[in-house]
């Protein structure tokens, strides 16, 4: 006797021998089995990416009709060298097992997955002499592994290369090599032409998900597709790119969600329109270690977190730091942007230019550019039809090529932009610059010194001025809080100095909270200057559920709420660029109308403004503050919010800062900052920068 053959009798004499144990719970991980001998992969079929899993699997030969048994959590396959079903452990290693024929014959199947309603295993070949048949799985029931052929195969002939159960129907489900699906009912046999999917191959891997999602992997190119089998016209719409091979079977466990909890997937975060979810194929990328990247920085979530509510506006890391708009966009125009790649890869970009909501086919920019490590100049057309206005840009990175606007990529990253078009003629200037934000940071016990933590109210800050002409046409606002370390309930608003609001368009103004546009103008009616209202109580929009005292400034707490706005100002009068004050204006905030002990005992209301070092309140603050506890202004002299040492109660940067911790004094945190203050800006100039902190004194997500 040939040593396989042994190994099989080895195997028949002690059929209930368990070389392995069940895999603990469900997962969410595909499995998917290549090669002349079996080689085992882990797929997650949200981005494709794969890992090998076992390149030894105990088999010479190959395993196919490969399926994930939720009943006791082991994997089945049939097994090529020792002609049977094998079950497979957690360690991957094959063990035949004794199917009970009686007088059929058989061959080697390929197709087969195990029903999730009565623990069995459903084989099927088609041709006169095969069929579909059914193996019971339970060993504890009187007919455990005893096969039944339901039906011919020529009474059911399907031109197919793996099948799957869904989870709730009962029903089977493939898709043929011309793109037909087809649905099987295994108790009245019966089936059904559902339909062509659009996409056409050798589909060598099927699986669905909880949701009832059925998804196909096409050996040729390792593209997963998937499919909504109850919709009235079903079409496949690309997922996912995975493992190309031309021997290519599947299984997953069926109850298990497509992707688990772990933040280990770069999505995108433009808004709904544009696909940033994963129900709704968001563009997305499994974050490898070493592989390619936009720039430096990069997070992963479980899931997208959509404009507004975006990752970098909930005090993430603000990873979109890999495309730099170098000039803005204008119609019929070209303009460059300059990308910064780490590692190498193929490069895709989109410009929504008609501002429809989504990235058309025929809105890509850029289409799998290699570009190695380092910095890349790209010239980009503007159609001369580009719609003026708001608009997003998409660009994506892969070692892989054919990443589109949507679906999953096996490695790299995706960064979406706030973009805005304009006219040939009209020209954009940005504080700090179009791509980033400011910081402002506020103390708000002034004229107290309170705890000095500099992290009372921090918010990110862009300014932007269109002009046509040298005329302003329109002033921008933008931004969103990204601490508060404040008991004190204030309110934020922005002066213009210099302008009035009779200066703007008021019945034009655009003013959105959280991507929610208000009918209320924020202009602050009683101010002799122009002096816009961002919110009369930040804390209306943060931390609202009372989880946390503070936001985004305690390492285990980062609160809840979010206040992201935009303020769009159009000009309503001849204004010159040159007449327009400096950006980035004087943002400050003021105290509402809630107590302030051990300040004051009762709340001193709008009166109270807090404004950086040397700048003048606006006209609704009340003179009486000054001099008071740590305040040495001298009003007269031009010398506002400082104490003897120089020290201010707000600044700005321009610059992405990380705040302090609560209660870290920021001379703790930025031994700079001090000598930075006291020399009025001429010494320690870089005090703010990550290198010249304590880092374990700074707030980290």
């Amino acid at each position: 006797m040939n040593i396989k053959y042994a190994m099989l009798a080895a195997a028949i004499a002690t059929p209930q021998l368990a070389y392995s144990a069940a895999f603990s719970s469900c997962p969410t991980q595909a499995f998917l089995v290549q090669q002349g001998t079996a080689h085992l992969y882990g797929v997650n079929l949200a981005t494709g990416f794969y890992e090998s899993l076992s390149s030894d699997m105990g088999t010479t030969g190959k395993l196919n009709a490969m399926a994930y048994n939720f009943h006791d959590d082991y994997l089945y396959a049939w097994s090529y060298e020792f002609n049977t079903l094998a079950r497979i452990g957690n360690d991957y290693q094959v063990e035949p097992l004794t199917l009970d024929w009686g007088s059929m014959s058989h061959s080697s199947f390929y197709v087969g997955d195990i029903s999730l309603s009565d623990n069995a295993h459903y084989l099927y070949r088609k041709g006169a002499t095969h069929g579909l048949y059914r193996v019971p799985l339970d060993e504890g029931a009187s007919d455990y592994l005893q096969v039944e052929r339901l039906i011919d195969g020529d009474s059911l002939s399907l031109n197919i290369f793996d099948l799957a159960f869904h989870p709730d129907n009962g029903m089977l489900y493939s898709v043929d090599r011309n793109g037909v699906l087809w649905q099987v009912d295994p108790q009245s046999l019966s089936y059904q032409n559902l339909g062509n999917v659009g996409v056409s191959g050798t589909f060598g891997a099927v699986y669905f998900d909880l949701n009832g999602t059925l998804y196909i992997s096409r050996n040729s190119d390792g593209l997963v597709f998937r499919i909504d089998v109850a919709a009235a016209s079903p079409q496949a719409e690309q997922f996912a790119q995975g493992p190309s091979s031309s021997n290519n079977d599947g299984a997953r466990c069926a109850m298990a969600p497509i992707a688990d909890d772990s933040a280990n997937i770069d999505f995108g975060d433009a808004p709904a329109s544009y696909g940033s979810l994963l129900d709704d194929n968001g563009a997305r990328h499994q974050l490898v270690d070493g592989a390619v990247r936009l720039g430096q920085d990069v997070d992963g979530e479980a899931d997208a977190w959509q404009y507004p509510n975006s990752d970098d506006n909930r005090g993430l890391s603000d990873d979109e730091d890999g495309i730099a708009f170098v000039t803005g966009i204008q119609a019929g125009l070209d303009f460059v942007v300059q990308a910064q790649v780490s590692g190498a890869g193929y490069l895709n970009g989109w410009v929504d230019f008609n501002r429809n909501g989504v990235f058309d086919d025929n809105e890509q920019v850029v289409t799998d550019n290699w570009l190695t490590e380092g910095n890349h100049s790209l010239l980009i057309a503007a159609p001369a039809d580009a719609a003026e206005g708001d608009s997003w840009a998409r660009f994506r990175v892969s070692s892989v090529t054919g990443s589109g606007a949507s679906g999953g990529a096996p490695d790299g990253e995706v960064e979406d932009y706030e973009v805005y078009i304009s006219q040939s003629s009209v020209s954009i200037s940005c504080y700090p610059n179009c791509q980033d934000y400011a910081t402002v940071a506020f103390e708000d016990n002034w004229p107290a010194a309170g705890d000095y933590d500099l992290n009372d109210l921090v918010i990110n800050l862009q300014t932007r001025v269109m002009s046509d002409d040298n005329q302003v046409e329109r002033i921008e606002l933008r931004g969103e809080v990204k601490a508060v370390g404040a008991s004190f309930h204030n309110g934020l608003a922005i002066r213009l100095p210099g302008m009035s609001a009779a200066q703007i368009d008021e019945q034009a103004i655009r003013y959105e909270i959280n991507g929610e546009q208000l009918s209320a103008s924020p202009i602050e009616s009683a101010s002799s200057e122009l002096v816009v209202v961002i919110s009369e109580d930040v804390r209306e929009y943060i931390n609202p559920l009372g989880e946390c005292n503070f936001y985004r400034t305690q390492s285990d707490c980062a609160g809840v709420g979010q206040l992201n706005f935009k303020v769009f100002l159009p000009v309503s009068a001849a204004l010159p660029e040159q007449q327009l004050p400096a950006a980035p204006y004087h943002p400050f905030i003021f105290a509402t109308e809630h107590q302030r002990e051990p300040v004051f005992a009762q709340s001193p209301g709008r009166d109270l403004e807090i404004h950086t070092k040397n700048t003048a309140p606006s006209d609704m603050a009340s003179e009486q503050f000054w001099g008071m506890y740590q305040d040495v202004s001298q009003p007269q002299s031009g010398n506002y919010y400082q104490d003897a040492q120089g020290l201010p109660w707000a600044i700005i940067l321009p610059y992405n800062w990380r705040h302090p911790l609560e209660r870290v004094n920021i001379l703790s945190a930025y031994p700079g900052f001090y000598l930075y203050s006291n020399s009025e800006g001429e010494q320690a100039a870089d005090w703010y920068l990550l290198e010249n902190a304590n880092p374990e004194f700074l707030y980290q997500d």
